[in-house]
């Protein structure tokens, strides 16, 4: 008699099993595959700095038969079972926690998703095509005060998309609604990209640096460069496993994205006031945004004058809806 029989003499063909059944599936489970455990300062102004993070998750509830993966939610908060290696298939694994408690433990369910995309290398002639949802002061407003936060009365959602392809020699943007590609060097349009091949050296999280560093003296903050950058799955996940181990991470379980889904937030304290946020999809670990908002009031003194900041001040608010490899500029699937 095998583990399904089992069931269907227990509960029946057209009963739900109970939770304690799952939970005995689930130690089934792992008794037939591995046991082999995973173990799992800004400078300057802020405020228009890219902070992202991107992932996926299929979520499937079984209750027990063995190729399934299972994953159960509670406000409870326990461990489940490790996942299996890397190298496993995702059909034959569980998360690593069935209900994480700490920023740590989500961003590891985040990477052990991530790293089971299915992924193809880009050739260098092809595009990383980002495009998001953004909730910005209106231009006018914003082009005169680009460092105030977002104001409720001047508040809209902008889309936004850009292209810039793998050998970072060729950048596309829409320009008054109309699809402009730049090649570097061209009427002395110069930029920094990161190159291809610094990208894909940091697969362990003690090859990712908190500063990636460019070309020349050039580096961008890993917060702001997982944002920018389409990444193949092992970095994403590595991304993701070295902020775990940075001090002061904290989760926020209440944080809501623009189209006011719930999310969770990840991320960290800045300059004593401003909370730095990843946002996850609280169903999926499915990266899904990132804001920036004040956790408590503070004025900031400049040359310029003081800046004025509340609680709940909000000062970027952001929903990645796409990133992706792509043939061309204009591609957006």
């Amino acid at each position: 008699m095998d583990e399904t029989d089992a069931l269907r003499k227990a509960f029946g063909a057209a009963e739900v099993p109970s939770q304690a059944a799952e939970n005995r599936a689930r130690a089934a489970l792992q008794q037939r595959i591995s046991s082999k455990e995973q173990r799992v300062s800004t400078k300057g102004r802020h405020r228009r700095t890219r902070f992202a993070i991107t992932a996926g998750v299929a979520v499937a509830a079984a209750a027990a038969v063995v190729a399934a993966v299972v994953v159960t939610r509670d406000d409870d908060h326990a461990p489940a079972p490790k996942a299996a290696p890397a190298t496993s298939s995702p059909a034959t694994s569980v998360l690593p926690y069935a209900r994480p408690a700490s920023a740590a433990e989500y961003l590891e369910n985040a990477a052990w998703t991530a790293e089971r995309k299915p992924w193809t290398d880009p050739r260098p002639d092809q595009f990383m095509y980002i495009e998001t949802l953004e909730l910005r002061n209106k231009p006018s407003y914003e082009n005169q005060h680009p460092n105030d936060p977002i104001r409720p009365d001047l508040a809209e959602k902008r889309k936004v998309q850009q292209w810039d392809s793998v050998d970072g020699q060729s950048m596309a943007r829409f320009d008054n609604g109309k699809l402009v590609v730049t090649k570097r060097g061209e009427g002395n349009q110069f930029w920094d990209r990161i190159a291809w091949s610094t990208i894909t050296s940091m697969t362990s999280p003690d090859k990712v640096p908190d500063g990636v560093p460019g070309p020349g003296s050039m580096g961008i903050m890993l917060d702001a460069f997982i944002g920018q950058y389409v990444v193949p799955p092992n970095v994403q996940a590595a991304i993701f496993r070295h902020l775990a181990q940075s001090p002061g991470m904290t989760m926020n379980p209440d944080a809501v994205n623009i189209d006011g889904r719930p999310a969770v937030g990840l991320g960290r304290i800045i300059e004593g006031y401003l909370s730095q946020e990843l946002l996850f999809d609280k169903q999926t670990y499915q990266f899904i945004g990132e804001r920036l908002v004040a956790i408590k009031d503070h004025v900031t003194h400049g040359d310029d004058g003081d800046a004025v900041s509340h609680k709940g001040d909000v000062y970027r608010q952001v929903i990645y809806s796409k990133m992706i490899i792509v043939d061309r500029p204009g591609d957006t699937q």
